[in-house]
């Protein structure tokens, strides 16, 4: 990726999770770029990167202010999603991940925008519980996704491809369970270190791929700069049991893992109550439904191809959850609520 380019790289979902990644792999390169934000982000990340980043307003929802936000854009990296496993929020998930990436096609091809990279998701594609390993070929669902996140993911995927059939040239990647350390109580994977340092007791039955952070940013740079139209990969660290995964966190921070193990019958039970806790407390419930599908499914995802077209390796898992252990280490250290820290960028795609 070149130095000191023009900002004509646009990046949605700046400030998510993986966006946070993202944005300061790209100032770290040089590499100017304008990051989509709505009036009410919390842009103080972005702050820090200085001439690198310009922050424009806009929202997935509204198709105007994304035909200004592209002026002048090149390539797209579209990494805004709504992710919950909430099933009551289906409307919201379709309006943000489905419609708004509708938008964000359609206005690209009005403002003669070239390149559309997109930030994937496995739960797209045709995964079996206990199935064959599930490869970037299975591309569509035998049967309708049965999360709400997946139907909306799934259509923002048609919506991409749509956009390819219309004249965009189109990347996509697509991770399977991203770790990394951030927001440890928040929603994402790097609350599962504060599952364990809590003391969590449970640990679901099923099994599925991960991959770090780090290498999903490395992916998306690979394929802005391969440029290749219908570049397609699915990243995947490694397959793991839940079993196994919590074992290995609860040793990158020195406490004891999970020791029970939940089979289907029993979160099957435990998901109807936490969803009424939850709304008699007007909060997220800990387990949904669709999460407890998810947990207890056993998928199995192959990653090579991406290594073998790009000759990127993985960072192996077990480095990966023993750099988030001792961030998370150093993040209870301070003794100020748990701030969330993050890994080190600059050596993202060395």
């Amino acid at each position: 990726m070149a130095l000191c380019m023009p900002d004509d790289l646009l990046l949605t979902g700046a400030t998510g999770f993986v966006g946070y990644y993202l944005s300061h792999a790209l100032a770290a390169r040089g590499r100017p770029f304008r990051a989509l934000v709505r009036d009410t982000s919390d842009l103080r990340h972005l702050a820090t990167l200085g001439k690198w980043c310009t922050p424009v307003q806009g929202d997935l929802t509204d198709p105007d202010s994304l035909y200004d936000a592209l002026q002048g854009v090149e390539t797209v990296i579209h990494a805004a999603a709504l992710v919950s496993l909430e099933d009551r929020r289906e409307d919201e998930l379709l309006e943000v991940n489905g419609t708004g990436t509708a938008n964000l096609v359609n206005m690209m091809l009005q403002a003669s925008t070239r390149r559309l990279v997109y930030l994937g998701s496995v739960a797209a594609l045709d995964r079996l519980d206990g199935g064959p390993t599930t490869t970037v070929s299975d591309r569509w669902p035998a049967e309708r996704p049965d999360t709400a996140y997946a139907r909306s993911k799934f259509a923002a995927e048609r919506e991409v491809w749509r956009g390819q059939a219309e004249g965009l040239s189109v990347g996509a990647v697509y991770p399977t369970t991203i770790l990394g350390a951030g927001d440890w109580t928040g929603t994402n994977t790097p609350s599962l270190w504060h599952y364990v340092g809590e003391g969590g007791k449970f640990y679901p039955m099923g099994s599925t791929g991960f991959v770090d952070v780090r290498d999903v940013v490395r992916a998306v740079f690979a394929v802005v700069e391969r440029d290749q139209d219908r570049d397609r990969f699915l990243l995947n660290a490694g397959n793991l049991t839940w079993k196994t995964f919590f074992e290995q966190v609860g040793r990158s921070i020195g406490l004891p893992p999970p020791a029970f193990g939940l089979n289907r019958w029993q979160s099957a039970m435990l998901w109807p109550v936490a969803g009424i806790w939850g709304g008699i407390n007007n909060a997220a419930p800990r387990i949904t439904r669709a999460s407890h599908r998810t947990a207890q499914a056993k998928y199995r995802y192959d990653g090579d191809p991406y290594v073998a077209a790009t000759g990127n390796s993985y960072i192996p898992l077990k480095v990966t959850i023993e750099e988030i252990g001792k961030a998370f280490r150093m993040s209870r250290s301070m003794g100020n609520g748990l701030p969330a820290t993050f890994l080190p960028v600059l050596t993202v795609g060395e």
